[in-house]
C-alpha cells in the first residue's frame, strides 16, 4: 500500500438506549434502504449489514464507523504518519499473526473509528 490507502466504509455503529429501540430503528434502516431485512446479535440488531444498531454501552457517544482497507497493518503506517494513535487493546489478529481490526485511539464528532479488512 502507497501513501494513499484505500478505504470504503464496511458498517456504521449507531448506538441507542435500548434493545427496542435498536430493532425499531433497524427495521426502519432495513426497509427505507432495502437492505434484506434484521438480524440480531448480542449486542446490536443489523440492518442489512450496513448498519449495526447497538444495544449496549459499546465505543463512541454517537457510535462507530467500520472502514475497511486491504491492509490494516499498512494502513496503520500511513495514519501514524499522519499522527493517529491506535488502541492497542483492540488489536484482532487472523491465524497469522496480522492485524485485521483495530480502534483508533481518539473518537471525531462522538464516533469511534476502526480499521478492518
Amino acid at each position: 500500500m502507497n501513501e494513499a490507502a484505500a478505504y470504503r466504509i464496511k458498517h456504521i455503529g449507531i448506538r441507542t438506549d435500548s434493545p427496542e429501540e435498536a430493532a425499531q430503528l433497524a427495521a426502519l434502516l432495513s426497509a427505507l434502504f432495502d437492505l434484506g431485512g434484521t438480524h440480531e446479535t448480542p449486542v446490536a440488531c443489523w440492518a442489512g449489514s450496513l448498519f449495526e444498531v447497538m444495544t449496549s454501552d459499546r465505543r463512541g457517544a454517537r457510535g462507530h464507523v467500520a472502514m475497511q482497507t486491504d491492509d490494516v497493518e499498512a494502513a496503520m503506517e500511513v495514519l501514524k504518519k499522519k499522527g493517529v494513535t491506535f488502541d492497542e487493546s483492540s488489536v484482532r489478529r487472523d491465524e497469522n499473526g496480522r492485524i485485521i481490526f483495530v480502534y483508533l485511539e481518539k473518537e471525531l464528532a462522538g464516533f469511534q473509528f476502526h480499521l478492518t479488512t
